[in-house]
């Protein structure tokens, strides 16, 4: 199977598994070849990541204070956010999934949760292009906070299934990820 057959495979057991079909799972290759095929979800993801970092540049000129000196949009920079926080969080979740017993279904996890970034992505977009195409602040900025619970849910249920875990573990590690994810971003800043 080409890499390109198995990411849409994968995509569509990212829409059965969002709609919590049982069998969804069949549709991921949950090999350990298939852990570092997953990682593929790189190269599209960094095409759906442009539009996002642009209009998050506005929204910062947008909402901050008149007064503030704002940087220069930096895409490198931002790039290498987005690349630490693909390899980082790997690490950081095997080491969460030995701390509470769960290791034996890491590479399943990671497996859904990597091709799993592409569909949250894809509708973490949505604002952001409104907020692009319109240059409508508040009403993109709010549609971008009302994404962000289904986006977290999602990653739940990702780790509470992808794991067979608790619904407390799996909290821990939606938890992890997004601290991850917020001082990483500090310190690339």
């Amino acid at each position: 199977m080409t890499i390109v057959a198995e990411g849409l495979a994968a995509l569509r057991g990212c829409l059965r598994f969002i709609l919590r079909d049982p069998d969804a799972e069949q549709d991921f290759n949950l090999t350990s070849d298939g852990f570092w095929r997953s990682f593929a979800m790189v190269v599209p993801l960094l095409v759906v990541m442009y539009p996002i970092f642009i209009s998050d540049y506005g929204f910062g000129i947008e909402l901050a204070d008149p007064t503030a000196e704002i940087p220069a949009l930096n895409i490198g920079r931002a790039y290498a956010h987005l690349i630490a926080a693909i390899v980082v969080w790997p690490l950081a979740a095997a080491l969460l999934a030995k701390l509470f017993g769960v290791a034996h279904n890491y590479v399943r996890y990671m497996i859904i949760y990597n091709w799993m970034v592409l569909p949250t992505a894809a509708l973490t977009l949505v604002p952001h292009l409104l907020h692009l195409a319109q240059g409508t602040t508040y009403p993109a900025f709010i549609l971008l906070q009302i994404v962000v619970f289904p986006l977290l849910y999602v990653s739940w249920y990702v780790a509470r299934r992808g794991l067979e875990t608790t619904w407390l573990i799996a909290t821990v590690f939606v938890v992890a990820d997004v601290a991850l994810t917020i001082g990483m971003a500090h310190w690339i800043r």
